[in-house]
C-alpha cells in the first residue's frame, strides 16, 4: 500500500474513473476492480488505467464524494446502489451474483451508450417498456395515472428493477401486476398482455447476465439454461388465484426462513 499512496492522481482523472465506475455498476450490478480496468481500457484506449491507479482513485473519490457516487468499493469489488456493503444481505448477494455472472460474456455497447448508464434511471432498450405502457393504457388495465411515479410509470420502474436484479420469473410477472390492481377483460386479453410483458422481460439487461438481456444470451451465445420465455399462450384457467407478491427482502412464503429473493424468488 505504501507504493499506492505515492501515486499522484489528478482531480480530473479521479472524476473520469468514477464516472465510468458509476456507469459500470448501474449496468452490471457488480464487478471487480480488475474487470473494471478492462472495461475502462476498452473505451479509453488513449487514457489507459492500471489496477493500482483505478483502485486508489476510486477509493479516494468515494471517500470524498460518498453522497454523490453510485458505486461502493469493498475488498476490490465495485457494487451498485442495490448492493451496498452496509446491507445485511451484501455478502450473500455478492456470492450469488458473482457466481451467476461467471463465464458469461460482458455487454459492451458503444462508448456513448455505455456512459448513458451514469444515470441510475437509464433503461435500454426502452421500446419494449414503451410498448408495455401503451398496451396497459390502451386497454385500460388500471385506473392509475399513466405518467406518475405512483402510477403506471412507477410500476414499470419497479418491474424493470425486479427483472434486472433477477428476483422475478415466469408466472410471477402476472402476479406482480394483478397484485397492484391491474385487471384483464378475459383470457384473450390476459394472453395478449402476457406477450407484451414477456417481450419487456426478455429485453431487460440483467446483472446476472453481465448486462446482456435474456434474448441476447440465448440468441448470440446459445445458453440453453437461459432461454427466454416461450411465446405460446399461457393457460390462465389452470393458474391458481394470484397471491400477494412478496417483498424481495421479506420472508419467503414457503416457510424456509430465508428472504424471498434468496429462496423461491429465484426459482
Amino acid at each position: 500500500m505504501a507504493t499506492q499512496k505515492a501515486i499522484r492522481i489528478s482531480k480530473e482523472r479521479k472524476e473520469l474513473l468514477a464516472k465510468y465506475a458509476d456507469a459500470a455498476v448501474n449496468l452490471y450490478g457488480m464487478l471487480s476492480v480488475d474487470e473494471f480496468v478492462k472495461v475502462f481500457n476498452h473505451y479509453d484506449v488513449d487514457a489507459q488505467t492500471t489496477h493500482d491507479e483505478a483502485l486508489l482513485a476510486l477509493m479516494r473519490y468515494e471517500k470524498a464524494n460518498r453522497d454523490i457516487v453510485e458505486y461502493s468499493l469493498k475488498n476490490e469489488l465495485l457494487s451498485g446502489p442495490e448492493f451496498q456493503p452496509a446491507f445485511d444481505e451484501y455478502e450473500n448477494d455478492v456470492e450469488y451474483y458473482r457466481s451467476a455472472q461467471k463465464g458469461k460474456p460482458r455487454y459492451l455497447p458503444s462508448k456513448e451508450e455505455f456512459l448513458r448508464y451514469v444515470d441510475y434511471g437509464y433503461r435500454e432498450p426502452e421500446k419494449p417498456y414503451a410498448d408495455l405502457k401503451s398496451h396497459i393504457v390502451k386497454n385500460k388495465m388500471t385506473k392509475k395515472e399513466a405518467n406518475a411515479l405512483d402510477g403506471v410509470d412507477g410500476d414499470l420502474m419497479d418491474f424493470h428493477e425486479f427483472i434486472q436484479i433477477g428476483i422475478i420469473s415466469g408466472g410471477q410477472e402476472i402476479e406482480f401486476f394483478t397484485d397492484r390492481g391491474y385487471t384483464f377483460r378475459d383470457i384473450d386479453a390476459a394472453n395478449a398482455f402476457l406477450q407484451v410483458m414477456m417481450n419487456a422481460h426478455n429485453n431487460t439487461r440483467m446483472f446476472e447476465n453481465n448486462g446482456h438481456t435474456p434474448y441476447e444470451i440465448f440468441e448470440k451465445f446459445e445458453r440453453p439454461k437461459l432461454r427466454p420465455f416461450p411465446k405460446e399462450q399461457f393457460d390462465f384457467e389452470k393458474m391458481s388465484a394470484p397471491t400477494k407478491m412478496p417483498s424481495k427482502n421479506g420472508p419467503c412464503p414457503c416457510g424456509s426462513g430465508k428472504k424471498y429473493k434468496r429462496c423461491c424468488g429465484k426459482e
